[in-house]
């Protein structure tokens, strides 16, 4: 092969574990910030985890709120931390390259898995039914906030990162 494909190749190899381990953790990162918010009304937002911030409301309406958030953020944590300690394991010891990439991939297509319905429908993967019908508005309750396009983002590039990193032979052979 070329001089040009030979440093490509030992720039995914060098770089993959590394990035990966930054990827997981944003995917953290991501999970702690707003994944739905509202320009109308008392405009809340909502963190993946469940925190609720709405200016201007009392303690015991941000309360129940809280109490009624699905949280599907910690799943992102969950994986976002398996992908950081997998990528952090591959880079420390090359020989785990193929479990951590099977592992990471995995653990991307598990978090669009929970990001995608999110992004459909914020609101309602943010909160129970008992908040949904509490409000009873016609247009969604919430936006899409930006950790859960951070999320997307990252999820996808880490997709990318492993199908990079798998059809790179570990060698630098063809």
């Amino acid at each position: 092969m070329s001089d040009g494909a030979d440093r490509a190749r030992a720039t995914i190899r060098r770089f993959t574990w590394p990035i990966a381990a930054l990827g997981g953790l944003l995917l953290i990162g991501f999970s702690l910030v707003p994944w739905g918010i509202s320009d109308e009304g008392v405009q809340p937002s909502i963190t993946g985890l469940g925190r609720v911030r709405v200016p201007g409301a009392t303690a015991e309406d941000v309360a129940f709120l809280e109490e009624h958030t699905l949280r599907p953020g910690l799943w992102t944590v969950t994986f976002g931390a398996v992908i950081t300690v997998v990528s952090l394991l591959a880079w420390w010891r090359p020989r785990l390259r193929w479990p951590a990439v099977a592992i990471v991939g995995l653990g991307a297509v598990a978090t669009l898995a929970v990001t995608i319905p999110a992004l459909a429908d914020p609101g309602g993967h943010l909160f129970d039914q008992q908040v949904q019908d509490a409000i009873r508005v016609e247009s969604p309750l919430v936006d899409v906030g930006y950790g859960l396009l951070g999320i997307l983002i990252v999820a996808i590039a880490l997709i990318g990162l492993v199908a990079a990193a798998a059809l790179t032979p570990a060698d630098g052979s063809s």
